[in-house]
């Protein structure tokens, strides 16, 4: 019996240590191995674009979103109601000042003003035979006076319904261009009821608003570009007209108005503008490709190509690593990035394969990556 517990004792120490040793290698010693060979494994050198940071001469601009207003526009409407009789306009045609556009039914008013002719005509005699009465002595002046009085009456009535009969017909005020009428012949136009929108776009108004910051760096005939979405190829030029008269008190901004030639009409009312306003003497900047600045809620970075701190002797190519810098960016132009602080001209930026790389990443440089890249890629 004692010799069974002691057997059963040393089987049991046997495998303990067994299994303590199995896990002791399991869980320590294997993973501190491949740690060890991972740590001393070179680190696998990753392929990169990359360009330098160059000087380049920037005109300083204010920039900002505005929208288009025409000079002149207005909502053409009737002063008198009535039924369309006639639309002598086709929707989106430019006309000149003066063009009838409208005409509506007059027939009750000019029945009216023959009703009041005829009786002018009636007064015009009784008045006649009035005044040769009175001359003789068989009529008192008083019936004279009252049918003069009655005459005036029956005049102001004419040139009421001639000026009723006037307002039923549209004219435009200017020279500008429709937009889509609202009408046919046979509706019913209430007073002031919008017939069609009339609009002067040459020139045309930008207005935009610029930050209390910025005011003072505003005056009247800078030069003002504007791009649009429309025409994406093309820059608009301008020039800085006027100003608000005051400035909002919730946004302290201040709403700034800019005029630009549109004579082919490519521009019109309610289009967005990016504007741009040259303000000062062209400056010297610093500027790398916008691909290569990476924004954060941390700060701006851009990953700089240095030489590798610790090169491999037995290496003889060119041996690179990166370097994760942080910038102060400023403005962005044609596909550039202002670097206010913390890059100098001819750093060299990394401009594609940032998933690739981090601090230390060993690198070289291929610029024909992202050229290949960008001639692969296809639309979907």
């Amino acid at each position: 019996m004692i010799r069974r517990t002691i057997y059963f004792l040393l089987v049991t120490l046997v495998l303990g240590g067994l299994a303590a040793g199995i896990g002791y290698w399991s869980f320590i010693g294997l993973p501190g191995m491949i740690e060890t060979a991972i740590k001393s494994s070179p680190q696998p050198v990753q392929t990169v674009s990359a360009e330098e940071a160059k000087t380049e001469s920037w005109q300083p601009e204010i920039t900002a979103i505005g929208t288009l207003t025409a000079s002149e526009g207005i909502d053409i409407a009737p002063q008198a109601g009535g039924v369309v009789t006639e639309v002598l306009f086709e929707s989106g045609t430019a006309v000149k000042k003066g063009d009838k556009l409208v005409q509506l039914d007059t027939a009750t008013d000019e029945a009216e003003l023959k009703n009041f002719k005829a009786q002018l005509a009636n007064a015009e005699r009784e008045i006649a035979r009035t005044q040769k009465l009175s001359s003789r002595g068989f009529a008192p002046k008083a019936d004279l006076d009252n049918l003069r009085s009655t005459r005036d009456q029956v005049l102001a009535q004419i040139e009421r319904i001639e000026a009723l009969i006037a307002q039923k017909s549209v004219f435009a005020p200017w020279d500008g261009k429709l937009g889509l009428r609202s009408i046919s012949v046979g509706s019913y136009v209430a007073p002031g009821q919008k017939v069609v929108w009339l609009q002067k776009v040459e020139p045309i108004y930008v207005d935009f608003s610029v930050a209390e910051e910025d005011y003072g760096r505003i005056s009247d005939g800078q030069k003002v570009t504007a791009r649009f979405t429309a025409w994406p190829d093309q820059v608009f030029s301008g020039t800085v007209t006027t100003t608000d008269a005051r400035m909002s008190e919730a946004s302290r901004m201040i709403t700034v108005r800019a005029a630009f030639d549109n004579p082919d009409g490519k521009l019109v009312p309610g289009m967005y503008a990016n504007v741009a306003v040259e303000s000062g003497e062209p400056q010297n900047v610093v500027t790398v490709p916008q691909t290569a600045v990476t924004y954060t809620l941390y700060g701006d970075n851009v990953f700089v190509v240095v030489p590798a701190k610790q090169p491999d002797p037995n290496n003889k190519d060119e041996q690179l690593e990166i370097e994760r810098r942080f910038v102060k960016a400023g403005g962005m132009r044609n596909g550039r990035v202002q670097i206010a602080d913390g890059l100098k001209p001819g750093d060299r930026v990394v401009t594609a394969g940032h998933n690739k790389i981090d601090q230390g990443s060993k690198v070289r440089i291929d610029n024909t990556v992202a050229l290949r890249q960008s001639e692969s890629a296809t639309i979907q």
